[in-house]
């Protein structure tokens, strides 16, 4: 189990499971994890000591690189060129999903377009790319002659 360190000063104490403990049984708060007695003992600590002494401590700010890991619908384009992105940072009160492919389908089923699904998968429609592009991607649609038929 986990406690927190009272020998100390609150704002640079963290939270400890040396032996033998320092105090009597009951004489103080214990914890089943680390980051239990960190929440329990210490929260709202500006200078963040207890969070930072966990061994896979929790960054303060995004990195800012790479992906979010969840995709979400691009509301900055009209909703028939949409498509999902993981472009950082998450707009506030955006719906997020796991896939690409979720957020597509969830954001914008009702594209006729399938410009979404064509971001995807290019193999998803008659609709998405050009017949070159289909081509070049194996796609195994049967189009017809037409570029662009349904």
């Amino acid at each position: 189990f986990w406690y927190p360190d009272y020998d100390k000063a609150w704002s640079v104490a963290s939270c400890s499971n040396d032996r033998p403990v320092p105090f009597n049984t009951g004489d103080r708060p214990t914890y089943g994890t680390m980051l239990a007695c960190c929440r329990g003992a210490y929260a709202g600590q500006s200078s963040g000591t207890c969070l930072a002494a966990l061994p896979n401590p929790p960054t303060t700010s995004p990195t800012g690189s790479g992906g979010l890991g969840v995709f979400y619908p691009n509301y900055s384009t009209a909703w028939p060129l949409g498509t999902c992105i993981s472009d950082r940072p998450l707009p506030s009160g955006r719906p997020s999903y796991s896939s690409k492919a979720a957020c597509c389908s969830a954001a914008y089923g009702g594209q006729t377009s399938h410009a979404c699904q064509c971001d995807v998968d290019i193999c998803y429609s008659c609709k998405c790319g050009s017949i070159a592009d289909r081509v070049a991607n194996s796609c195994s649609l049967d189009c017809g002659d037409s570029d662009n038929s349904a």
